[in-house]
């Protein structure tokens, strides 16, 4: 085992002194019941464990202790850690405080959570794309209570690189990696916040204080249908962007059938598209109409009918999709139902998403199958964090939807 934080590499005892064993041995007791003996390599995962103690990750050891006998998933997450090349980021015991005891106690949920810190493959750091460039990355996070990508995909994190420092971009904020350990297939990146699964159209929206594109979407009636997509891309104006095109639209601005067709116009159905799979391919909007990308040093563009817009913010991910903030209104009133409908078939079925993980030939395997590559789209993900909400406030957006989404156990 390895660690290193500045690319000084240094070994990393694997004794146990007696002052951490009792960090993990009910981890261990409940790992030796025979119905999980079978499933679970109990010397890798308490090799692994020695491991996540040396880094001093002890509220990580006892999450995975409280997951172990969840067989949700809790299980088979663990079982799955020792086999094949996999990339865990691990919350230090700084970011575990953060998190709600509401959440921290519910097991099914930190399960859900915990998949979310898990991909294929190894990333290292000179894998990450260069900002502003991003890397999708396909997470273990399957659960369909709060993903809904559609065929079977999982959910997906999204990464880059400031030089050598690795980032994960969240709705709110970047996750910094602090430093980085090996442990036999497993790179280990120790992060310094939880990464939070993220939540529904209408939730992020919210959280992002998209207020004119929830009203224009509440006002046709729209909300249900776009969440209802297995596989969705929205290119998202700015609450500036909705400002100046209600204007122009003058008393066109009061028709919800215009203002639907418009909206229409800014969705792909059937697919979600990330920042990597903004180029030449063909896709159609909701609409019926096509969609064209180009990028230049200034920035990553989308046009459609006779409008284009400058994505200012790329690859925010939803529960059935992704997000691209633009910064303009995709002003086409067209529709064409008959080449909508075809363009859903046909983009149901691309695997727009699915790259190369890195030192594979292929794209993964399980839950965990296309990850991202380590090339992005040149200038498409600028983002601008500053006005959008804290860590504890997107806590409490993804534990009340959660809770919903799962019998209402959580109480906020």
């Amino acid at each position: 085992v390895s660690t290193q934080s500045t690319g000084v590499s240094s070994p990393l005892s694997t004794q146990h002194p007696p002052s951490i064993m009792h960090a993990y041995a009910a981890l261990l007791a409940v790992l030796a019941a025979p119905a999980l003996a079978q499933e679970v390599n109990t010397t890798y995962v308490t090799g692994l464990l020695g491991a996540l103690n040396g880094l001093g990750l002890t509220a990580l050891v006892g999450v995975a202790g409280a997951v172990a006998n969840n067989t949700n998933g809790g299980t088979a997450l663990l079982a799955q850690l020792s086999q094949g090349n996999k990339t865990v980021f691990a919350p230090s015991n700084e970011a575990f405080a953060k998190v709600p005891r509401n959440v921290s106690s519910n097991a099914a949920l930190l399960t859900s959570i915990l998949s979310y810190h898990v991909v294929d493959g190894h990333y290292n750091a000179s894998d990450f794309a260069q900002e502003p460039a991003h890397t999708i990355l396909r997470t273990f996070l399957s659960d369909p209570s709060l993903v809904q990508l559609g065929n079977n995909r999982s959910q997906v994190l999204v990464g880059d690189r400031d030089d050598n420092d690795v980032n994960i971009l969240l709705l709110s904020d970047d996750v910094d990696v602090e430093r980085t350990a090996t442990y036999e297939n497993l790179i280990v990146h120790v992060v310094d916040d939880v990464l939070i699964p993220p939540g529904t159209i209408s939730q992020t929206a919210t959280a992002a204080n998209l207020t004119g594109l929830v009203g224009a979407v509440q006002a046709t009636n729209l909300l249900a249908a776009l969440e209802a997509v297995r596989g969705i891309t929205i290119f998202a104006p700015t609450n500036a962007a909705f400002t100046t095109a209600l204007a122009a639209l003058g008393a066109q601005a009061q028709n919800t059938s215009v203002i639907g067709a418009v909206l229409a116009n800014h969705v792909i159905n059937g697919t979600a598209v990330y920042s990597t799979g903004l180029t030449a391919q063909n896709f159609a909007s909701a609409g019926g109409q096509p969609f064209s990308f180009t990028s230049n040093s200034s920035g990553t563009y989308v046009t459609n009918g006779p409008s284009t817009a400058k994505v200012v913010r790329a690859d925010i991910p939803v529960s059935n999709g992704v997000v691209h903030l633009i910064d303009a209104v995709l002003a086409n009133t067209q529709s064409d139902p008959q080449a909508a409908a075809s363009a859903v078939a046909s983009q149901s079925s691309v695997a727009a998403t699915a790259t190369t993980i890195p030192g594979s030939s292929g794209s993964g395997s399980g839950s965990g199958s296309g990850s991202g590559t380590p090339s992005g789209s040149a200038n498409a993900g600028l983002r601008t964090a500053a006005s959008l909400p804290s860590g504890p406030v997107l806590f409490s957006i993804f534990a009340a939807g959660a809770g919903a989404l799962l019998g209402g156990m959580l109480v906020l």
